[in-house]
């Protein structure tokens, strides 16, 4: 669950020298579930798990970063909006304050979080995007062998080739881009030093 007022800060991993404190991983939790629309009541141990791992994935990424691609306040307010839209409250700034607040978070520290997560994606993006190609051969065979026969099955006919073919290259960048991410993380985390204090996150 999401800490309370009353549960103490308490330091519970350690990431290449950094501490991680309950408190960070209580404000990732809030976070997530804000952006994933989900009630903090019905938040599982599964959920709290993956937004520790975000942490340490974050710090170890940051020391990886040196602060590079820093986000400029027009982009976090970007990234915030959409937020807003998705949960249809982009013309109603009360009711989105009643939300932050719902979910215990600050004008300030959205802006922090959504800031944070801007600079990780485009740093991953930078890393990981120039290792990745896709074939002319690998279009063709995923428009005839995969997206024709899903569209045919529907009982319906797939457009021609080259009207979809830069959909699909951006789909195939997309899932060798999660790959080489996966990939890299990996060695990352192998290599890195997180000392995990609290049996709640193991």
């Amino acid at each position: 669950m999401v800490a309370g007022a009353e549960v103490v800060d308490r330091t519970i991993a350690v990431v290449n020298g950094h501490v991680v404190t309950w408190s960070d991983l209580d404000e990732q939790m809030r976070f997530e579930a804000l952006q994933n629309q989900r009630a903090l009541k019905d938040l599982t141990a599964a959920e709290r798990q993956t937004a520790f791992d975000h942490l340490v994935q974050n710090w170890i990424l940051r020391d990886q970063m040196q602060g590079m691609f820093p986000a400029a306040d027009e982009d976090v307010a970007a990234r915030i909006a959409e937020l807003r839209v998705a949960w249809h409250q982009d013309s109603d700034p009360q009711k989105w304050s009643a939300t932050l607040q719902s979910y215990g978070l600050s004008a300030e520290e959205l802006h922090k979080l959504a800031a944070n997560q801007l600079e990780i994606l485009r740093f991953l993006e930078f890393r990981v995007r120039p290792l990745v190609r896709v074939s002319r051969q690998e279009v063709e065979d995923y428009y005839k062998n995969t997206l024709t026969p899903q569209i045919e099955a529907q009982g319906q006919t797939p457009e021609p080739l080259p009207k979809l073919a830069p959909k699909i290259r951006e789909l195939l960048v997309e899932q060798k881009m999660n790959q080489e991410l996966e990939k890299w993380i990996g060695n990352l985390r192998s290599q890195s030093p997180v000392q995990v204090l609290w049996s709640g996150v193991k």
